[in-house]
């Protein structure tokens, strides 16, 4: 109902949903004492996060608050990664995917409507952006689940991204790192019913007929 004035939507573009978000980083560093991570690594698919990060980090910065920004990593799905491809290009606009396709349902977006406040964020951090497989993604998801934490696919490509870059030799072995995961398990039963489905015909399989 657009004419009630007591409803206001607040979707990726809006500034007031960044404003909310910075306050993620803001909590993060409180619970760290104030000392500054090495990396933070967050999913990309919109990328109001990674833009409402990076913002929190340059204004924590000016006031004071931290002496240096941690480097931002930003994961995308290999088959919805344009800010990913525009990264490794060095291209000036972004080529959105008109079939973006992953597992990864809360960052499977074609034209991310945040990427150039992101792409400033990433550039300000010193940070960089990757992608990572449907593959990667589960296989992080199941080791995220073994702690007991149920996790979205999406909020799994940060762990995916962390080993990547780990096997990739990008990561000193003393590093700091913060992991972001941004939904719960039951903001995607679909994969959880999904990959249960697959299990149960698996064993299926294997009864002797």
């Amino acid at each position: 109902n657009t004419t009630n004035k007591d409803i206001y939507f607040l979707n990726s573009v809006n500034p007031f949903r960044v404003e909310g978000q910075k306050t993620v980083m803001i909590e993060m560093m409180e619970q760290l004492d104030w000392q500054v991570p090495d990396y933070v690594i967050t999913p990309g698919g919109n990328l109001g996060n990674t833009s409402a990060f990076g913002k929190a980090l340059e204004e924590l910065k000016e006031f004071g608050f931290i002496d240096r920004a941690p480097k931002l990593i930003v994961v995308q799905a290999a088959g919805a990664n344009p800010f990913a491809e525009l990264w490794r290009s060095g291209a000036d606009e972004i080529t959105p995917s008109s079939h973006p396709e992953t597992v990864a349902t809360a960052i499977r977006i074609g034209n991310p409507r945040s990427w150039r406040k992101a792409l400033h964020s990433v550039k300000y951090t010193g940070g960089f952006v990757m992608d990572v497989t449907d593959e990667e993604i589960g296989e992080a998801k199941s080791l995220i689940g073994l702690d007991g934490i149920g996790c979205e696919p999406a909020s799994a490509t940060t762990l995916a991204g962390l080993r990547k870059m780990q096997s990739q030799g990008k990561l000193d072995r003393g590093a700091t790192v913060v992991a972001i995961l941004t939904g719960h398990a039951l903001k995607d039963t679909d994969y959880i019913l999904k990959a249960h489905a697959k299990l149960k015909g698996a064993h299926l399989a294997e009864v002797p007929s």
